[in-house]
């Protein structure tokens, strides 16, 4: 039975240097998990401009559903400038678009109480419009809703408070090791706890997921870690555009069909390594990919 997995959030274009491609945390996410055979379903709104017409067509024609993908006719859809240094893309992120003022609605409301996922960040709580939106539709999930928090640090938008608050409404956080230490640093400091602690004990997390490049990626609860190798693919003609995405929506997809924490860690990072040969966060994905990961 599909499952339906909510993207909360940013949606926009990435512009490469040659080239642009449809993206977003939250929309890759959900981008993935219908892949994987989900109802993806992304909350977010785009301007009434060309780039958000063709933004609305090309997920339109992902068989995603956008009919809460709102319209703003005040702010222009969202763009990020993506350069690359190597292997490691860096973000600009344009300011005051229309993903910082999602609207909470009533159609929201019944969205929420039935989504058996939802994948959200602190990148759209830089403002206050889209993080009012954000904490409503948190509080109007079910206690059997899975909430996973992406923290996908982007400076200089993400505070303490702002960090706080999503880690105690979540039940998974995926993170990075750069991610890591900052949020060590921040949230807990020169304590005597660490981070894991921090999360799993204090704010009640039931998984972490940290994410290590080439090093692969842990799963770690309150009483077991699952650590798994990087799984290996040539990538030399993909790109790290949502990547993490790609890995985060695969372990959603296989939480949902409660699968044990090990297999759903393999099967995210294989996901993930096919994503990566290819280039942007919304590739076409062959089907024996698909098959071989669901």
């Amino acid at each position: 039975m599909k499952k339906t997995v909510v993207g909360l959030g940013e949606v926009l274009w990435d512009i490469f240097p040659d080239y642009q491609r449809p993206g977003g945390a939250p929309a890759n996410v959900t981008y993935h998990a219908s892949v994987l055979g989900n109802d993806g379903t992304i909350v977010s709104r785009v301007g009434e401009d060309a780039k958000g017409r063709e933004l609305e067509q090309f997920l339109q024609g992902k068989d995603l559903d956008v009919s809460y993908l709102q319209k703003d006719s005040n702010h222009d859809t969202g763009i990020v400038k993506v350069e690359f240094k190597g292997d490691e893309a860096k973000y600009t992120i344009v300011e005051e678009v229309a993903w910082d003022y999602i609207e909470f609605t009533d159609r929201l409301k019944k969205l929420a109480s039935k989504a058996d996922a939802v994948c959200f960040g602190t990148l759209a709580q830089r403002s206050e419009v889209s993080r009012s939106t954000i904490r409503k539709f948190l509080e109007h999930t079910t206690g059997d809703c899975l909430k996973i928090l992406d923290v996908n640090l982007r400076e200089p938008f993400y505070n303490r408070e702002i960090l706080e608050y999503s880690i105690s409404a979540a039940d998974v956080v995926k993170l990075n090791e750069q991610e890591f230490e900052v949020l060590q640093n921040l949230l807990v400091g020169d304590q005597s706890e660490n981070l894991l602690e921090y999360l799993l004990i204090n704010q009640n997390v039931k998984v972490v997921c940290l994410t290590k490049g080439v090093d692969g990626s842990e799963l770690i609860t309150k009483n077991a870690r699952f650590v798994e190798p990087r799984h290996q693919i040539d990538t030399s003609d993909g790109d790290s555009v949502g990547v993490g995405d790609a890995f985060t929506a695969a372990l959603t997809h296989h939480m949902l069909k409660s699968a044990e924490l090990d297999q759903a860690l393999a099967l995210a990072n294989r996901y993930a390594a096919h994503i990566a040969a290819q280039k942007g966060g919304m590739p076409e994905v062959p089907q024996v990919i698909k098959e071989s990961v669901r």
